[in-house]
C-alpha cells in the first residue's frame, strides 16, 4: 500500500488529483491510501509521519508549498514530494527541497500516471526486500538492493552481491519470478541484471558494477528502454 497526501487549497484541484489517483490504483492494481489537506499549515499541524508520497500545490493561500516543504524536510528527508502548479517557473525551486517531480495544472491522468510510475519505481527501489537462496551450506537471506546481477552457470545460479557471491541450485527463471516487481531485467539467457548497478552499455555488452556482461541481440532494445525508464 502507498500512503499519499494531497496538500491543496482548492477543492476542485483536490478532487481532480483524487480521481486520477483512484483511476491509477484501479488500472494498476495498486492499493492507495489518500489523505487530503486544505493547506500547508493544516498539513504541518497534523504532522503525518507515515507517508510515502505527497502531492503539494506551490501557490496556496497562507503558507505556500515551498515554505511548507522546507519545514517538512527538517523532520522528514525520506518522503517523496511532487509539486503541482500552474506556475512552471516556480517548479524549478522544488529541487531545493528535493522534490522528485512536478505536475503542471490542469492535471491530466496521463501526466499523473507517468509521475506515479516513477514514484512506484522509487519506492520499490528503497523498500527493503529480502530474498532467500538455498545451497548446501543452508539458506542465505540477501537484501535485493545489494544484488548486482544473477548469473546462470552450469544448471545453477550465482548471485553477485556487493559483498561477494552466493551459489544456489535455483534456476534463473525462478529467480526472475522472485524479482518480478523489482528493477531487474533479464538481458541475456544467462544474466538477470539489477538496473541500479548498470554502469554503461556499449554495443551488445553491459557493464554492471564493473563486470562486463553480454546482452542478447533480440533483448537489447527492451533492455535499453527498461534502463532508460528506470533512470527517468
Amino acid at each position: 500500500m502507498i500512503r499519499i497526501a494531497i496538500v491543496e487549497d482548492t477543492a476542485f484541484d483536490r478532487q481532480v488529483l483524487q480521481d486520477c489517483l483512484r483511476e491509477y490504483g484501479q488500472e494498476t492494481g495498486t492499493e492507495l491510501q489518500i489523505t487530503e489537506f486544505t493547506g500547508g499549515s493544516a498539513f504541518l499541524e497534523q504532522d503525518p509521519d507515515d507517508l510515502d508520497l505527497i502531492f503539494m500545490d506551490i501557490m496556496m493561500d497562507g503558507m505556500d508549498g515551498l515554505t511548507t516543504a522546507r519545514k517538512l524536510r527538517r523532520r522528514d528527508s525520506r518522503v517523496l514530494l511532487v509539486f503541482v502548479t500552474s506556475m512552471v517557473q516556480y517548479a524549478v525551486q522544488g529541487y531545493s527541497v528535493d522534490a522528485m517531480d512536478f505536475i503542471v495544472k490542469p492535471v491530466t491522468y496521463t501526466g499523473l500516471k507517468l509521475c506515479m510510475d516513477r514514484a512506484v519505481r522509487r519506492l520499490n527501489e528503497t523498500a527493503p526486500v529480502r530474498l532467500r537462496f538455498t545451497n548446501r551450506e543452508g539458506t542465505h537471506s540477501v537484501d535485493a538492493s545489494e544484488i548486482c546481477y544473477i548469473e546462470s552457470l552450469e544448471h545453477k545460479i550465482v548471485v553477485h552481491t556487493q559483498q561477494g557471491t552466493i551459489a544456489s541450485d535455483m534456476s534463473l527463471a525462478a529467480a526472475e519470478k522472485m524479482v518480478k516487481a523489482l528493477p531487474f531485467f533479464r538481458c541475456h539467457v544467462s544474466y538477470l541484471v539489477n538496473l541500479r548497478y548498470v554502469d554503461c552499455v556499449s554495443g551488445n555488452d553491459v557493464w554492471v558494477n564493473g563486470d562486463r556482461l553480454a546482452i542478447s541481440r533480440y533483448r537489447r532494445k527492451d533492455f535499453l528502454e527498461a534502463w532508460s525508464a528506470w533512470i527517468g
